[in-house]
């Protein structure tokens, strides 16, 4: 997605933007819907312009439990800075794209495609009560009560204890 100068000196006040979600390259991220809305503010900065926004998306998981596929729909906040200041490169509060007074227009979806990647859970649950797969039949808890009879395994303390 490109954010032209003109746009950005006149003022993008919550400025509704939609993505293709092809056009970020994040081939190992399935989305269940091709459009990402992108609301973006833009403010002036010192040698250059705050970019703050929303993006909503969309991405097809698999549970880690039980392991069927759902949609999580995400809500992601992201804060931009560009700039032409060598110094300001570092900065902890925001990403930093370098732009300089001579450039039209910037490129923002490779940090907008960090910004998803990053959001991503560590785990993935379809819900945040899922049961899981019976260790025994296999089958899938949330849909069936199967007869099997869980072995509750001793603590690893229990297994010391016995040690001679």
């Amino acid at each position: 997605m490109k954010i032209f100068r003109t746009d950005l000196h006149i003022g993008l006040n919550n400025k509704l933007f939609e993505i293709s979600s092809g056009s970020l390259g994040l081939d190992k991220v399935s989305f269940s819907e091709d459009k990402i809305t992108c609301t973006i503010h833009s403010e002036q900065a010192p040698n250059g312009y705050y970019l703050k926004g929303l993006m909503t998306v969309s991405i097809r998981e698999s549970c880690d439990r039980c392991l069927i596929d759902f949609n999580s729909k995400q809500k992601i906040e992201f804060s931009i800075l560009l700039t032409s200041d060598v110094k300001l490169i570092k900065n902890d509060e925001h990403d930093v794209i370098f732009f300089t007074d001579q450039d039209d227009a910037i490129e923002i979806d490779p940090v907008l495609a960090e910004y998803i990647l990053l959001d991503r859970p560590l785990k993935k649950l379809c819900t945040e009560d899922c049961k899981g797969l019976c260790t025994s039949c296999g089958c899938n808890k949330n849909e069936i009560d199967c007869d099997c009879k869980q072995e509750t395994q001793s603590s690893s303390r229990e297994v010391l204890k016995n040690i001679n």
